[in-house]
């Protein structure tokens, strides 16, 4: 769990296509339906297909994901949903033996990585969806794993190239940012002896973004900081991150930029949720990208696809929220990907 630890091998693989995926119980129907989601890049880009051009504008426009990944409250199993039905894709996905799935990330089209933990060893999976976003393979990622507890507030990140694995453990109340190659299995950490929450974790190259919120006498203060480590340097000292943005109380997460220079930031009050971004160079708020009126109290962490451009906000109400949408019940998962 400490830097003195060796790293121990990758667990058994799980092959095949449906063999290596049982059911496990049966999804929670939903029956809300997701219409289109926030574009971080300001205008969906056109398409020279003629056949995408004939379509309608609303049809055009719609970018976004058409399936979701979520890790089931148990961790006993993984579930594809589509984001416009709410029903069910395929069928549920097991954890590997003994094993229960902790976090989900996306790391590109129809790809997915999956944490799954058992006797403080966090080990990495990835999920590829056939066409129809029907899951259709689980592996293990040879030689990646981490030490250490995966707590339930325990983050995750794939870096954009999918060749490392940002994940936080815990020692008690604790952090370690551990950084794993998916190619070669080195693994770098960093650690502190604050008691503190690392959470909403965001690639920004090689720097890794994290909100750090330091606990007092089991409470969580409400003052929120981004802070940036440069994983390209010695590894030791957590406090070797420097510090980004101070967020106002209320913040629940908070995602920056793949290119580094704003930060879309989670603030639930009052009975209302709003993404509001932040310019990293000047630290002043900028543009604020939806609001929704009653929602949750506590937003538990905000999700992007893999081009960066959508997302979704996490409630601490088991509710996923979207720009121009209704929000969808999703209070039987841990953790969603898209």
């Amino acid at each position: 769990m400490d830097g003195k630890h060796k790293q121990a091998g990758a667990g058994p693989r799980v092959r095949g296509v449906w063999r290596s995926m049982v059911p496990v119980g049966v999804a929670t129907t939903i029956a809300l339906g997701i219409a289109g989601f926030v574009d971080l890049v300001h205008a969906h880009q056109s398409s020279d297909d003629d056949q995408h051009a004939a379509k309608p504008a609303a049809e055009r426009q719609r970018t976004e994901p058409r399936r979701f990944v979520g890790v089931q409250r148990d961790g006993a199993a993984l579930v594809v949903r589509d984001v416009r039905t709410g029903g069910a894709v395929g069928v549920p996905v097991a954890a590997p033996a003994g094993r229960r799935f902790q976090r989900v990330a996306s790391s590109g089209d129809g790809k997915y990585v999956v944490a799954s933990y058992a006797s403080r060893r966090v080990t990495f999976q990835r999920l590829d969806l056939d066409k129809e976003g029907r899951p259709e393979r689980l592996a293990d990622i040879p030689r990646a794993a981490v030490p250490g507890v995966s707590a339930a507030w325990s983050e995750m990140a794939v870096h954009p190239d999918g060749d490392r694995i940002a994940y936080v453990t815990y020692r008690g109340m604790t952090p370690q940012v551990q950084v794993v190659s998916t190619k070669t299995g080195q693994r770098k950490m960093w650690r502190t002896a604050s008691p503190a929450r690392v959470a909403s974790l965001s690639w920004a190259g090689d720097t890794l973004n994290f909100l750090w919120t330091p606990v007092r006498a089991g409470a969580t203060k409400t003052a929120t900081q981004m802070r940036a480590l440069d994983t390209r340097g010695q590894t030791g000292d957590l406090r070797a991150s420097t510090p980004v943005l101070k967020l106002p109380a209320g913040t629940g997460a908070a995602l920056s930029s793949r290119d580094g220079r704003t930060v879309v930031a989670g603030l639930a009050a009052r009975g209302q949720l709003s993404l509001q971004t932040y310019t990293v160079q000047t630290r002043q708020p900028g543009k604020v990208l939806w609001k929704q009126s009653g929602a949750t109290s506590r937003l538990l962490r905000i999700v992007r696809d893999h081009t960066g451009k959508h997302l979704l906000a996490f409630g601490a109400d088991g509710r996923l929220y979207a720009d121009g949408a209704r929000p969808l019940q999703a209070a039987d998962l841990i953790d969603v990907a898209w």
